[in-house]
């Protein structure tokens, strides 16, 4: 594999592993002290600065039309995307959402092949069936240890899934533009938008934080959902789509319940299990034939 399409694939791995951690994580802050809707208030705040100071060295003019199509897909990318999934974090579990999620992929290779001309072939078909079985596996085989009193898990599951669609749309509106602009370029403007509509629903909530009452360990999420969940993997899944197709960029959401395991693991909060090996496996494979390219056979030079 070419170092380029190598580096993209290792910043994939960078944001699976962020986001399958950000499932636990997020949950030692929310609801209380701080409520879903004003968690996303400083996700979106705190990207949205630090993408315009990162910019402020690039300078690179966005055409207006694009404008327009970067404010849409921020409405599905950050306002939907966001809302939706820590409301439903809130109601649901982590593994349930986690599994919910694993629609994603298959709503943006379907996407991809009508609205982008990516092609459908055996081999992407077989992997998402491999990655969905080897994440199954692993939810449905996570023991008591993860238990976890959801307070509403239809609507949270429901929730979840209105999250996997809208985050499936913002990938394929982004993807055309990721072949125009820098990353940082298309986030600042992204998440700007975000902050206007996630507003109404945050806004009031971030005042009303009693901040000097927070503990370190709060200010630590804080810290890690915002800088890594938010802005270092908005970033390095926006870099990763100017290098890789839509529907591999997706298909490593599989990873995300391997990866909340491990995590796990590593914090004494779960054991390691032989289901661990036999979902990595699975999923593993089905990214390995998600992102396969054939080779194009070199002509051979006639011997004269």
């Amino acid at each position: 594999m070419p170092t380029r399409l190598l580096t993209a694939h290792l910043a994939l791995f960078t944001v699976a592993l962020l986001y399958g951690a950000n499932y636990s994580i997020a949950k030692i802050a929310m609801p209380d002290p701080i409520p879903p809707a004003a968690f996303i208030m400083l996700r979106v705040l705190a990207a949205s600065l630090l993408f315009w100071f990162a910019s402020f060295w690039l300078r690179e003019k966005v055409a207006k039309p694009d404008i327009l199509r970067l404010a849409i897909a921020s409405a599905f990318g950050v306002a939907c995307n966001q809302l939706l999934f820590f409301k439903g974090l809130e109601m649901t579990s982590p593994i349930s959402a986690s599994l919910i999620m694993l629609t994603a992929p298959i709503v943006v290779l379907l996407f991809s092949v009508f609205f982008l001309g990516e092609q459908l072939n055996s081999l992407k078909i077989i992997g998402i069936i491999l990655g969905v079985i080897g994440a199954a596996y692993l939810i449905l085989n996570t023991g008591s240890s993860a238990a976890f009193k959801a307070r509403n898990p239809l609507l949270g599951n429901l929730l979840i899934g209105g999250n996997a669609v809208a985050y499936s749309i913002y990938l394929i509106m982004i993807k055309p533009l990721t072949q125009k602009y820098q990353a940082i370029t298309l986030l600042k403007w992204v998440f700007l938008f975000g902050c206007f509509y996630v507003l109404p629903f945050g806004g009031p909530g971030a005042l009303a934080i009693p901040y000097s009452q927070l503990s370190a360990e709060i200010w630590a999420v804080l810290a890690f959902v915002l800088i890594g969940v938010t802005f270092l993997a908005y970033l390095l899944n926006a870099w990763a789509l100017q290098r890789l197709p839509a529907s591999v960029v997706s298909s490593y959401i599989y990873l995300q319940p391997l990866l909340a395991a491990l995590v796990a693991i590593l914090l004494a909060a779960d054991e390691l299990r032989p289901a661990l090996f036999i979902s990595a496996a699975f999923i593993f494979s089905g990214l390995f034939l998600i992102s396969y390219k054939k080779r194009k056979p070199k002509l051979q030079e006639q011997v004269v």
